[in-house]
């Protein structure tokens, strides 16, 4: 057994001195914002619009260098959400009236990026970036507004804005939102619960530049991971939704040139 485990022990460790001879690892903060949105597909289509939102990331990313191309795993928590509004006519014993509904939902998550990237210059220059990325759900919240609108004289007493808080919580089946429904205590809006897939995994692409220890990069996420729950019976929606955002990261590397 000696014979085979030394030889292959001796070729794994002179492996390794070869790889940290010819790469480069160094490590540093990263900041950015995020322009994200929803995709849906499937029916029931529950939104009129889906529009961006707003959203911050920050974490650290390490930099392992083999000259022109570049590992770069990262570790961020990073926002990502939408504002998604729907509107229409209805009927209460004979009476008409409009409503229009907005629901903001931000999602926070815990992303690791694993991005390889190839730098023109090897530590300077334009770059072309790609990989995958996984990530966690770990809290949210968001808020929403109903707006009410009548000309009978019984429901226009009725008019105008609702507004309330919202929570995201992570699940395989949606919150029916009972507790909220049933307060009788409740002096305000009621904060809704939304429920997202706690799992959400796919590629991100981009470009970038970088000077020495400074890298700036725009690229792009597509989810590819559905994170529509079942409903509150446990049975499939017939809806899939996945995140789409639009990235803007600054990373410095602490011991670079």
């Amino acid at each position: 057994m000696k014979h085979v485990f030394l030889p292959t022990l001796a070729l794994l460790a002179l492996a390794t001195s070869a790889v940290q001879a010819q790469s480069t690892i160094t490590f540093g903060p990263r900041l950015g914002v995020n322009l994200s949105r929803f995709s849906y597909s499937g029916t029931p289509q529950q939104f009129d619009d889906v529009k961006s939102m707003a959203g911050v990331q920050v974490g650290a990313t390490a930099n392992i260098s083999f000259g022109n191309l570049a590992f770069q795993p990262s570790l961020i928590f990073t926002q990502k959400g939408a504002e998604l509004k729907s509107a229409g006519r209805a009927v209460s014993n004979g009476a008409p009236f409009t409503y229009a509904i907005t629901v903001s939902p931000k999602l926070n998550y815990l992303e690791l990026p694993l991005n390889f990237v190839y730098t023109t210059g090897g530590d300077h220059g334009f770059q072309l970036f790609a990989g995958p990325y996984v990530a966690l759900g770990v809290g949210g919240g968001g808020s929403y507004n109903v707006a009410f609108t009548s000309t009978d004289p019984d429901l226009a007493l009725f008019n105008g804005n609702y507004p309330g808080s919202l929570k995201v919580e992570y699940g395989t089946q949606q919150n029916d939102n009972s507790a909220a429904q049933n307060n009788p205590n409740a002096t305000s809006a009621p904060q809704l619960v939304l429920t997202f897939r706690r799992l959400d995994a796919g590629l991100n692409g981009g470009i970038g530049y970088r000077v020495g220890p400074f890298q700036a990069q725009l690229g792009y996420g597509l989810g590819l991971v559905n994170f529509v729950p079942n409903d509150n019976n446990g049975q499939d929606t017939g809806s899939k939704g996945y995140n789409r955002s639009f990235q803007l990261a600054a990373n410095y590397f602490f011991g670079s040139k």
